[in-house]
């Protein structure tokens, strides 16, 4: 009732002021106005936010929503009205009339004899501070609900538009991340201490601004993300609250971080230069020094790309060059100009996640939720060697992110807020395993007698798989002759589900992250929620094989191909009758990658074409004799005969895209 009548106080105070805004008023009694409202709403903030830490998602939507089995809300509170006040708050002290860092030096040194207009600036400091941490806890369960119970709009959680300086779309930078932004920050896991929640490098003051922060190394990452872009009051926000931007623009913020960091990573021009000079002086066997170079068997593509790739750490974001052999040992034709690293990547990132896959350890690295989701596989016998496959997986999962390449591996959400270096929290756990999750919650409800009837202990067992025995650890010092009654129950809930969801995977997690973080920065990763990295990972999965109409607009043609002609027209007819499986065989045949463009096929550089090949009087009149469509992927050109019929074309076509012949065909 209090909070409701608290509320109720801001909302009346807000109509107040507008109105008095019409009229002529004490600039002075004016700005105490302003200063009383600022410090309701930031209390209101500040006791919010600790009310909803003890509410689970089904009482919040019971209590501020109608999206529950009522239609109706217990509270008074609408929850949408409510973030529409605090955006436009948010709006106001980070873009409107934006806190500056005097405001903030002033709060610290603020005395008894300090002017209205200071006392303001102070409040309006610590209303940016409560407001931003509101904000994020409210969006951080709103995308947890997203897919079950979307309370609002994603809509609602934008700004208006920010034209940011010189009108830059794409989010120019300065340069590239400073060096300690990928791979010099100490993120190491401390391998001693399985229960240290630091070692994940968990962010758990994500929403303080970085400004007033302490020097911890998330501090350090968001200011050099910061330092990245050319307007302070945009780096702030995308530091801060992120989602107040859409996400296709802020894909092209982070793809503009990408491109300046590749530009340097990348830049082959001193190793021609030194090749060159070696060639000058003589040396036979001089060698171009610019690329990292790797020989792969497809027979054993898992294990040589282990060998020969894990120990590159944050060199990993050089360009790499791959020859590949097949399985009788005979290189490949293909020339990598980009598409066979590509396509070797993909092939990769499919075999390293596999949830069938035995990398040698007793089963496979990652295993599916009950979710069919992707999960650490907790169940393997915990090692340095088997960290070390963790943390290969994380530098191979962040190559594919750093090269654009989306990749097929759907990740279940609580692995996802790891990744972002967030805490996992009872209600994380539905979208691990909803069975579990529904007996857990239900013995908050219970009686005690029949609480008492279960003989809990405060201890979980976990059972290793390979090993074939189970393993039981204590949630609390001496939690082994602790009995579960009605008072503790909740505490139990909370700790089970934390064991469940951060502590079985510590380890494993960890040596991902380094791994990840050797070449993408964590700060990079934080301009998106669980689901939108998700997304970042392998593109919209709502979409079946791909967006055709999205392809044709983006497709050029070449060789005296027109759209008007039947060939084209024939083509996209079949395109359209594959089915999604085989859509997806053909876009990884022309372009290296299974999976449509993040920010559409127009993004693609080049631009997507088809160029005509054109067949002899024989191959026309003799379809068997016909050559097959053939690709260069590092050109995203498709190279299509001028087939004599739809039912030709089909057939060739279909042939090429689901042979697997990988660069075999020439």
């Amino acid at each position: 009732k209090f909070m409701e009548q608290l509320w109720n106080y801001v909302c009346t105070q807000l109509k107040l002021v507008k109105q008095k805004q019409k009229t002529k008023h004490d600039d002075n009694l004016r700005t105490k106005q302003h200063i009383n409202i600022i410090s309701s709403t930031t209390l209101f903030c500040d006791l919010f936010v600790h009310q909803l830490l003890a509410m689970d998602d089904e009482e919040f939507l019971l209590s501020y929503t109608t999206k529950n089995s009522n239609g109706k809300r217990r509270s008074s509170i609408d929850i949408i009205h409510l973030i529409e006040v605090l955006k436009s708050n948010l709006y106001d002290l980070y873009w409107g009339r934006p806190v500056i860092v005097s405001d903030v030096i002033l709060q610290t040194h603020l005395s008894q004899s300090c002017t209205l207009q200071d006392n303001e600036s102070c409040q309006r400091v610590r209303l940016l501070l409560s407001g931003t941490k509101l904000w994020n806890t409210l969006y951080q369960r709103w995308s947890r609900l997203s897919t079950t119970a979307k309370f609002c709009e994603q809509e609602l959680w934008h700004f208006p538009r920010l034209v940011t300086r010189g009108y830059d779309e794409d989010g120019a930078v300065f340069g590239t991340m400073s060096d300690s932004a990928v791979g010099g920050v100490d993120m190491d896991v401390d391998d001693g201490d399985a229960s240290s929640a630091s070692s994940m490098d968990i962010d758990d003051s994500s929403n303080n601004i970085s400004i007033v922060g302490a020097a911890t190394v998330a501090d350090e990452e968001n200011d050099a993300l910061a330092s990245s872009f050319k307007d302070p009051k945009m780096a702030r926000i995308l530091t801060s609250i992120p989602q107040v931007i859409p996400f296709h623009r802020r894909v092209r913020l982070f793809k503009s971080l990408l491109t300046a960091d590749l530009s340097r990573m990348q830049d082959e021009t001193q190793a021609a230069q030194d090749m060159m000079r070696s060639m000058l002086r003589g040396e036979e066997d001089a060698e171009f020094q610019g690329r990292v170079r790797v020989e792969i068997r497809r027979e054993h593509l898992y294990q040589d790309a282990m060998d020969q790739l894990n120990n590159l750490g944050p060199n990993l974001r050089k360009k790499v060059q791959v020859t590949l052999y097949n399985q009788v040992g005979a290189v490949e034709a293909g020339i990598d100009g980009g598409g066979v690293f590509r396509e070797f990547l993909d092939d990769l990132i499919k075999e390293a996640f596999h949830p069938e896959t035995d990398h040698g350890h007793g089963g496979p690295l990652f295993s599916v939720s009950p979710l069919q989701t992707l999960k650490i596989n907790t169940s393997l016998t915990l090692n340095q060697e088997l960290l070390s496959h963790y943390q290969f997986l994380g530098r191979v999962l962040g190559k594919a992110v750093y090269e654009s390449v989306l990749v097929e591996p759907q990740f279940c959400l609580p692995f996802l807020n790891q990744l972002l270096g967030q805490q996992n929290t009872l209600d994380d756990l539905k979208n691990f395993d909803p069975e579990y999750y529904k007996h857990l919650s239900a013995l908050r409800k219970m009686d005690g007698k029949d609480i008492d009837t279960l003989g809990l202990t405060f201890e979980l067992s976990t059972q290793k798989t390979n090993a074939n025995k189970s393993h039981t650890v204590e949630l609390i010092p001496g939690g082994s002759s602790m009995s579960v009654t009605k008072e503790n129950a909740i505490r139990y809930v909370h700790l089970v589900a934390h064991r469940r969801l951060n502590m079985e995977s510590n380890m494993q997690t960890g040596a991902f992250l380094r791994g990840f973080r050797d070449v993408i920065p964590a700060a990079w990763v934080r301009l998106f929620s669980p689901s939108e990295l998700q997304r970042l990972i392998g593109g919209d999965d709502r979409v079946k094989g791909f967006d055709v109409k999205g392809l044709m607009e983006a497709m050029v043609y070449g060789g005296g191909y027109h759209p008007s002609q039947c060939y084209i027209q024939w083509f996209w007819e079949i395109v359209v009758e594959m089915t999604p499986d085989q859509q997806r065989k053909f876009l990884k045949f022309m372009t290296s990658c299974s999976r449509q463009p993040l920010l559409g096929f127009r993004s693609l550089t080049p631009l997507p074409c088809i160029h005509q090949v054109r067949l002899s009087n024989q191959e026309l009149q003799n379809a068997t004799d016909a050559r097959l469509p053939t690709s260069a992927t590092c050109m995203n050109l498709l190279k299509l005969p001028n087939y004599s019929s739809k039912e030709v074309m089909k057939a060739k076509l279909l042939y090429a895209v689901e042979s697997g012949a990988g660069f075999e065909l020439s």
